[in-house]
């Protein structure tokens, strides 16, 4: 009789099992987010809580990054989003540009790229985006990538590669495909960008010194967006400066903003920088003071080279 009963409650337990991930698959969070200057609308699913906290914050956590993109993006334009994440920026990207332009985001988290995947779909710009699940780096090889954590939308996982931040405890490590942006451009992986963002928690500056031949030859990026650890300013600068790029404006997110308002120097804490073509014959400033324009100003000027 236990024999039987045992029988019988298969079908029950794989009922319940099956019917356990799909109830788990419907709570997921459904976050609409609206853009608070045109009123369109923006849908994700999020499964985490940091996929959450993202598009909550869509619209408010990098205001200078929205205004950028809003403001320097042509309807045919090439975008590049290096370290994309989810793919807010990506999407909003797709949504500026026209059939002729086209976004390209890259991200080699792998639960991450698989929900900027379906954002992309959600969204209806997957037309115009394409998905890079490889590692931008320095040069092209088969790389430890090493997850500090599983869940979509995190942040933190690394590369690891020389000059790298080290990551103590990873919970996991894949090899992963590391490649140039001068390789996938030579290749006609991607298109010749003509803005490109760059936001990788730590590597940025290997990154551009693998697009070089991109910065100094025909048609170059007409904007391209870093992050800038304290840390890396001065080889950053020095590095795009060697390029033919000057340094044309620097914003920052909510939480590094906070500190700037309460006395902190810009250099200070990790910002954003737009490096631009420099104009000939005038000299690269590197002084804080210079960047304390107004939004709407500094980005007029950009717009306008």
């Amino acid at each position: 009789m236990a024999f039987q009963g045992r029988i019988k409650s298969l079908p029950i337990r794989r009922f319940l099992v099956r019917h356990w991930f799909y109830g788990r698959d419907a709570l997921r969070l459904k976050v609409r987010v609206r853009d608070p200057e045109t009123g369109d609308r923006y849908r994700f699913l999020a499964d985490s809580l940091e996929t959450y906290l993202r598009a909550k914050t869509f619209f408010t956590k990098e205001k200078g990054t929205i205004a950028w993109l809003r403001t320097a993006l042509r309807p045919d334009d090439v975008f590049l989003d290096i370290g994309a994440n989810m793919g807010l920026y990506s999407i909003f990207a797709a949504r500026q540009v026209s059939s002729e332009g086209h976004v390209y985001a890259c991200e080699p988290h792998l639960p991450t790229t698989a929900k900027l995947i379906e954002n992309a779909a959600r969204n209806d710009v997957a037309d115009r985006l394409s998905v890079i699940s490889a590692a931008i780096a320095s040069e092209e090889g088969f790389t430890p990538f090493q997850y500090k954590r599983w869940r979509s939308g995190s942040s933190g996982s690394q590369l690891f590669v020389p000059g790298a931040p080290v990551l103590e405890r990873p919970v996991g490590t894949e090899l992963k495909l590391g490649i140039s942006v001068d390789a996938l451009v030579a290749r006609g992986v991607i298109r010749r960008p003509n803005l490109i963002k760059i936001d990788t928690d730590g590597i940025e500056l290997q990154i551009l010194g693998g697009m070089r031949e991109l910065l100094t030859g025909e048609h170059p990026p007409r904007l391209i967006q870093v992050e800038m650890p304290p840390a890396q300013r001065e080889g950053m600068i020095a590095l795009m400066g060697d390029c033919g790029y000057e340094l044309a404006w620097r914003h920052c997110g909510v939480g590094a903003q906070a500190k700037v308002n309460r006395g902190r120097a810009i250099d200070e804490v990790i910002s954003n920088a737009v490096f631009a073509p420099a104009e000939p014959g005038r000299r690269t400033s590197r002084s804080a003071d210079r960047f304390q324009e107004t939004p709407a100003s500094r980005l007029a000027s950009l717009t306008a080279r």
